[in-house]
């Protein structure tokens, strides 16, 4: 049975295998063209699913499709996992654990590192080897541009934060 093209859940198959059919259709709806890997799997006390893809669509806006199939939420200062029953999760899927894993391609690295590198000025800045290897953590562009050596800014962080704030450029 089918609802708005979403695969309605008729108990014949766990929550969770709906859940990721149904969030396989909205991300395709949403981003055609990006190609997305979703992965439902179950566990001794609960499920989970991760959404993974390459460059595309950032983090916060994949969260903003997929977040309504997770069962609940974990306080992890009590550890206790609260389920919030809904009308949504009951018909359309539901996992415990919901993930989205975005990664970036080599030429999407070296476009973000090559605009950086104009605003910044190209002193110490990483290859895009460097900055997979994580060994961009103790050089920054501000140490030389502004007097700063706060390693909140370093090479390694500035990409990583211009990458996910940003759909492939």
């Amino acid at each position: 049975m089918t609802n708005g093209g979403l695969v309605q859940n008729d108990g014949t198959l766990p929550a969770r295998v709906v859940a990721a059919k149904n969030i396989r259709i909205e991300l395709a709806r949403a981003f055609p063209g990006v190609k997305f890997s979703v992965k439902s799997t179950s566990f001794s006390g609960g499920s989970d699913i991760n959404v993974s893809w390459t460059d595309g669509p950032t983090t916060k806006q994949i969260d903003g499709i997929i977040q309504k199939y997770q069962a609940g939420s974990f306080d992890g200062s009590v550890d206790l996992y609260t389920y919030e029953h809904s009308a949504w999760t009951e018909y359309f899927g539901t996992a415990k654990y919901i993930f989205a894993n975005r990664h970036y391609s080599d030429a999407m690295t070296k476009k973000v590192i090559d605009a950086l590198k104009l605003e910044y000025g190209t002193f110490d800045a990483p290859s895009v080897e460097d900055y997979k290897q994580g060994k961009a953590w103790s050089t920054t562009p501000m140490s030389k541009a502004h007097g700063n050596v706060d390693q909140d800014w370093s090479w390694q962080s500035i990409i990583s934060r211009t990458l996910s704030d940003h759909t492939a450029w």
